[in-house]
């Protein structure tokens, strides 16, 4: 199967992408965005995805990185809130990172350095958008694209935030890169896969390379998230673009 039909399966879209459903959280917004098919170069790899555009941007831009088991599986959680997101201004890339170098059950070094690479590519490539500041794009990430944006993030000096949710030391090593970056890590009250104490762990390692770290835990336990809680992960998120990379929120 192509990957244009991938991601519209994925998305329960037939024929051309359509608009998005509504995310059914209760602060949700008319949508005044688009979606379309786009890609980017990494290393020497061609990294495919979805971006969406504003109607009424703010200058800031956001990617959001998939977990380990690809973006076919997270597109349908994701589309709703990146729509959302796009409404109130963000201009929005997901990337299939996995483009970069396929996903693996035994991840290695290489396989996170090139996905890091992935991760920082699509945020420069996201700055360089119409409407679109360089300086004001953050990277969000759900398990393995949370540690992934969390790192990525403290690597590279053209971000300006990072989000990641249900992230931690379970996932992998921390690299040593120091940076003072904004950084939100979100986590569920207990988590069977990633831990709550590798998440804070990691939040620790973090603090002592520079990042200024914000912990939060969420009144839910399990390593996925229902409708709500996501609602709940994504207006957290908002609000922290808004004080952080915006100053909307401040």
């Amino acid at each position: 199967m192509g990957y244009g039909r991938l991601l519209i399966v994925a998305l329960g879209l037939a024929g051309s992408l359509a608009p998005a459903a509504r995310a059914a959280c209760a602060d949700d917004i008319p949508h005044a965005a688009t979606r379309e098919q786009t890609s980017y170069a990494s290393g020497q790899a061609t990294v495919r995805g979805l971006i969406y555009r504003p109607a009424r941007p703010n200058g800031a831009g956001v990617v959001l990185l998939h977990g380990a088991r690809g973006l076919a599986a997270d597109a349908q959680t994701f589309d709703p809130h990146a729509i959302q997101l796009a409404s109130r201004g963000y201009h929005v890339l997901v990337p299939n990172y996995y483009d970069a170098e396929p996903g693996r059950e035994r991840r290695t070094s290489r396989d996170m350095r090139i996905w890091r690479g992935a991760a920082r590519n699509g945020a420069a490539f996201l700055g360089q958008q119409p409407g679109m500041a360089p300086d004001r794009v953050a990277l969000w990430g759900a398990w393995l694209g949370g540690f992934l944006s969390g790192e990525a993030a403290m690597e590279d000096e053209g971000v300006a935030a990072a989000v990641s949710v249900a992230a931690g030391l379970d996932v992998g090593e921390a690299a040593r890169d120091r940076r003072e970056i904004p950084l939100l890590l979100i986590h569920a009250r207990t988590d069977p896969v990633i831990s709550p104490m590798s998440t804070r762990r990691w939040a620790d390692g973090l603090q002592r390379r520079g990042a200024m770290v914000e912990v939060q835990a969420l009144d839910w336990d399990g390593h996925g998230f229902d409708g709500p809680t996501w609602c709940e992960v994504f207006g957290r998120t908002r609000a922290f673009l808004d004080r952080v990379v915006t100053g909307e929120g401040a």
